[in-house]
């Protein structure tokens, strides 16, 4: 079969009320299990350390826990107002037609994009305050040598791979992007011919 006969196939299909093509609808759906799970996690984030550190801030007698129990919670505030208008209209492939499963994935595509930068400022503000939290409590070793201490040389360490991960899944959603954008503009050129 002509390639271009193909293409205009399937354009027909995609304005059609034909059913979702399997791969699409079974992306999706995967999508919609993976931010399902995410929400899980951050819900879970909340209880276990939100209410970890106000028990350990009640239980001590010690006023830096209330400090790090109130860091914790503007940490997590920050998180939530971002996640939740990041995530509207993202849960539920209520779409119907291959081209609202299109626009699906491209805003899902947008979203984690925006997510992996309110990461970098997130991470950065825990870093600063948990290393900042940590070298006051200990207050023993010289700046410089805190933060060249085999712990803290482990924090670079895991920050270098998180950041690394970061630029990675942003290039690999951008090309996700571009695609769904590329296939969005052949399709609609092409019902126009």
């Amino acid at each position: 079969m002509n390639s271009d006969l193909e293409l205009e196939t399937w354009c027909e299909e995609w304005q059609s009320d034909a059913p979702v093509l399997p791969d699409l609808r079974r992306r999706v759906e995967r999508e919609s299990r993976r931010l399902r799970a995410l929400r899980l996690g951050e819900i879970a984030v909340t209880v276990v350390f939100g209410g970890g550190t106000i028990l350990w801030a009640m239980q001590s007698a010690h006023a830096d826990a209330w400090v790090l129990a109130l860091f914790t919670w503007i940490s997590i505030a920050m998180a939530w107002a971002f996640a939740l208008p990041n995530t509207h209209n993202l849960w539920s492939p209520a779409a119907e037609s291959n081209s609202e499963f299109i626009d699906l994935s491209m805003r899902r595509c947008r979203a984690q994009i925006r997510a992996t930068l309110f990461s970098v400022v997130l991470y950065l503000f825990n870093l600063s305050f948990t290393l900042t939290w940590v070298y006051r409590a200990q207050a023993v070793l010289p700046l410089g040598a805190f933060l060249r201490s085999w712990s803290v040389c482990v924090v670079w360490a895991v920050s270098l791979i998180f950041f690394g991960w970061l630029v990675w899944h942003r290039r690999r959603k951008q090309a996700e992007l571009a695609q769904l954008l590329n296939l969005r503009g052949e399709l609609d050129s092409s019902m126009l011919n």
